[in-house]
């Protein structure tokens, strides 16, 4: 709220007086804070003294896979102010975690800026030379994770937790013969800490919950939201698959909503008028295009999501939702928290499965194929019975 006008300014300063606290979370230099008010006498004043830059640009799960992180900075240390370097595209989510001081987007006014910027620490999980190599140039008190560049020409580990990180994202074995931590733990470890099972961290606005549930209109039976999402085509169900599931689920009185981003809009709108044709109205099948915050509100607003690899299963983690996994390419020890229990995890048949996409296949796919509806059904509706 901004003061009225008149009664926040204080006393007259000069220019050697004015005050400034830098130091203060809400200080923006330039502009006015948050709170739209001189510094003088402040009741919103909140000092930091260690400041955190977290780098990962993408993708969008990675972003819930950590964003624990920035809770256990701050729970660590109270006075820790954390900036988090991003893709423009996955800012939204991060604007969901009120323990980011700092969106940072990944453009050139953030690759000129951050070298003439000092931090205590910074935690690195990018891989992308752009954003590596900015690390390597940043003045920083500690560093973690990977940096691109220096006398290696190349990317490169920093400290004895970032050997197993640098090793999985170099070579896939590390990621399907040798690995038992999530990715999760392992962000945690390259940080110095040990994962304690702490909850994915996104707070949907209240507006976008609100037209989610709009949506999805009053309840007409057990709601299932079908994810048919993937970052990856070699994780994605067949769309014939997803339409027998439907077909089934809406035999069963399931009212169904359809998620998916802006690369499955097509999937989603077949899928959709595949069901129209058999007679389900929008009581029945909701969907349509969603903001990110939409789409982040709608698993919490169902009884059981089923979704393969995806943003969209991380969406379910994150609302503690019960959950059909379907995994391909994916190792599920990678990306399944230890704690959780209300996952069934469902695996391709093919021998090669998990390949971490080392994609032997061509990347044409094939294992996600072996994944019968019926065993699909037959896990969901379990999670029915007892949701």
């Amino acid at each position: 709220m901004i003061p009225g006008k008149g009664t926040f300014l204080g006393p007259i300063h000069t220019t050697t007086t004015f005050e400034i606290h830098p130091d203060c979370r809400h200080f923006a230099g330039g502009m006015p804070c948050r709170y739209w008010r001189p510094c003088h006498d402040c009741p919103h004043r909140d000092p930091v003294d260690h400041r955190v830059l977290i780098v990962m640009l993408g993708l969008l799960g990675d972003m819930l896979i950590a964003s624990p992180l920035p809770k256990r900075i701050r729970d660590e240390r109270p006075g820790a102010h954390v900036t988090w370097l991003v893709d423009e595209a996955n800012a939204p989510i991060l604007r969901m975690n009120p323990y980011v001081d700092e969106v940072l987007v990944h453009d050139w006014e953030a690759a000129a800026q951050l070298p003439s910027r000092r931090f205590d620490a910074v935690y690195s999980f990018e891989r992308t030379p752009s954003a590596a190599a900015l690390v390597d140039r940043i003045d920083a008190g500690h560093k973690a994770g990977l940096a691109y560049g220096g006398p290696h020409h190349a990317l490169y580990p920093m400290g004895e937790a970032a050997l197993q990180f640098f090793r999985q994202n170099t070579w896939n074995d590390y990621r399907t013969l040798a690995n038992e931590q999530t990715w999760t733990e392992l962000y945690f470890a390259v940080a110095g800490y040990e994962y304690a099972g702490e909850p994915y961290v996104l707070h949907v606005p209240e507006a976008a919950r609100r037209r989610a549930a709009g949506l999805l209109g009053e309840r007409t039976g057990p709601r299932v939201c079908l994810n048919l999402g993937g970052s990856l085509t070699t994780k994605l169900w067949p769309e014939r698959h997803w339409a027998e599931l439907a077909d089934v689920l809406l035999e069963h009185g399931a009212q169904l909503a359809i998620l998916g981003g802006p690369s499955d809009r097509a999937a989603c709108e077949a899928l959709v008028r595949h069901l129209r044709m058999r007679g389900a109205d929008e009581t029945r099948v909701a969907y349509e295009p969603l903001t990110l915050e939409e789409a982040s509100a709608l698993p919490g607003l169902v009884d059981v999501v089923v979704t393969g690899d995806s943003f969209g299963f991380h969406l379910a983690l994150a609302h503690e939702k019960p959950t059909v996994l379907l995994l391909g390419p994916s190792n599920g020890a990678e990306v399944i928290p230890k704690h959780v229990t209300g996952v069934t995890a469902l695996r391709s048949s093919l021998a090669c499965s998990p390949c971490a996409h080392q994609v032997a296949c061509g990347g044409v796919g094939g294992c996600m194929d072996t994944i019968d509806p019926s065993t699909v059904l037959k896990a969901t509706l379990d999670h029915l019975t007892t949701a």
